[in-house]
């Protein structure tokens, strides 16, 4: 199953975005960001992670109670959300204000390249 949010392209992760993030999570606690860190950088932006809460708690040293508490606080602020479920356990990708934040990062950084056109250049032989 996939997720109901197909995104037709890449979105690239980068330093601007992981700032961006840091700056837009800093009211949440500190083990949320490491929770969301984890699952942005886990796999391409807006794919599912394949990895259980018990792997990812383990990943960033916090417990697993408190892994599961910000994985519930990330999902019900849209940062994660849940894409599928094997049994009872859920698995996740990035949620729609990541993804948001991540288009705005790359139409930010579209708009600021220039385009290059290039002059004919007559050569020596046509005089």
């Amino acid at each position: 199953m996939t997720s109901p949010v197909m995104r037709s392209r890449e979105l690239p992760l980068s330093a601007d975005l992981m700032r961006n993030l840091l700056v837009h999570t800093a009211e949440l606690p500190g083990a949320d960001f490491r929770v969301l860190t984890y699952y942005v950088t886990a796999a391409p932006l807006g794919e599912t992670v394949r990895e259980t809460a018990k792997t990812v708690a383990e990943a960033v040293k916090i417990s697993r109670g408190s892994t599961s508490k910000s994985i519930s606080r990330l999902v019900a602020d849209g940062w994660l959300a849940l894409a599928f479920r094997v049994g009872t356990v859920p698995f996740y990708r990035a949620g729609n204000k990541v993804l948001e934040l991540a288009e705005a990062e790359e139409a930010e950084a579209g708009q600021q390249m220039a385009s290059v056109s290039h002059l004919p250049v007559r050569g020596f032989d046509d005089e």
